[in-house]
């Protein structure tokens, strides 16, 4: 094969995969932007320690990629360039050899897009988590100015409490949920979300796995502290940022659902419940009980 086209061929298995992987990418951001689905706290700020620092490591990370990248298709780019009208397209050749290996080519193409597109989910939705519970943390901190003890991230034996309040009166272990809100419609309804007691029904699906979840966490988190002879109320909750909760009056063992944003999780430090104050002592075993859960190492 004439040197020129084989350094064109070979310019060319590096442009090529790039250019299908910006375009399908390119071409899915726009369908799901189509679909209208937003993050219930796409406007909201954290204000996390150190946020601006970390937003400045984010942005200078990503110029720095942004110049690896064009540093590395620099060269194949003018080596592509210098060699196309060097070509003598007469003696290429397409025969049974470079069928089977475009054949594979595709192939392996379509299975690395498809894997960055599933990664891709899987990160957004990491991301969604992840600001969520950054920002409930947010909140839920401001209790500490009311007397009470907040955790996050408590480990357990295969998972992980995501906050534990210590109340006045009770224990409440919150599992956050970050949940996608449907496109907007002339409907007002399509930010809030109704809760029976079992089950929240969105505008789009009913999800009765979250009320399962936090009252399976509550349980264990109680039958942890009586291991150790502490016995108080725990109960159950779950957050939900970024919505508005449709919710009649639950029972005083039902599990509650709550938006933490201004005095959303001022509940928890509400002294007019009926059950009697936890003693700054009891406070002081359960808080030391939890604090033991995390690893000394990393």
């Amino acid at each position: 094969m004439d040197s020129i086209l084989l350094i064109l061929v070979v310019a060319a298995s590096i442009f090529i995969p790039t250019v299908l992987a910006i375009g399908a990418l390119w071409g899915y951001k726009l369908w799901r932007d189509r679909q209208g689905r937003r993050s219930p706290l796409a406007d909201r700020r954290i204000h996390g320690a150190g946020e601006q620092l970390r937003k400045r490591i984010e942005d200078h990370t990503d110029s720095m990629l942004g110049g690896l990248i064009a540093l590395f298709f620099l060269g194949p780019y003018f080596l592509a360039a210098w060699a196309l009208p060097r070509v003598d397209w007469s003696k290429a050749k397409f025969g049974l050899s470079e069928t089977l290996f475009l054949v594979a080519f595709l192939v392996m193409a379509a299975f690395s897009l498809r894997r960055i597109i599933v990664s891709g989910n899987a990160r957004r939705r990491g991301m969604d988590g992840l600001k969520a519970e950054m920002f409930v943390a947010q909140e839920l901190n401001r209790l500490v100015g009311l007397g009470l003890t907040v955790l996050h991230d408590v480990p357990c034996e295969s998972f992980n409490l995501d906050h534990v309040v210590i109340g006045r009166h009770a224990v409440f272990v919150i599992e956050t949920k970050s949940v996608r809100k449907p496109p907007k419609t002339g409907s007002k309804d399509h930010f809030k979300v109704a809760y029976d007691g079992e089950r929240l029904r969105f505008p789009d699906h009913v999800n009765a796995k979250a009320i399962a979840q936090a009252r399976q966490q509550a349980g264990w988190l109680a039958a942890h502290l009586r291991q150790m002879n502490i016995t108080v109320p725990v109960k159950a909750a779950v957050a939900l940022p970024g919505w508005w909760i449709d919710s009649p009056r639950l029972p005083e063992d039902g599990v509650r659902v709550f938006n933490p944003s201004g005095r959303g999780a001022h509940f928890m430090a509400d002294a007019r419940s009926g059950a009697a104050p936890l003693s700054p002592a009891q406070a002081s075993l359960i808080t030391q009980a939890l604090v033991m859960r995390y690893p000394v190492e990393a």
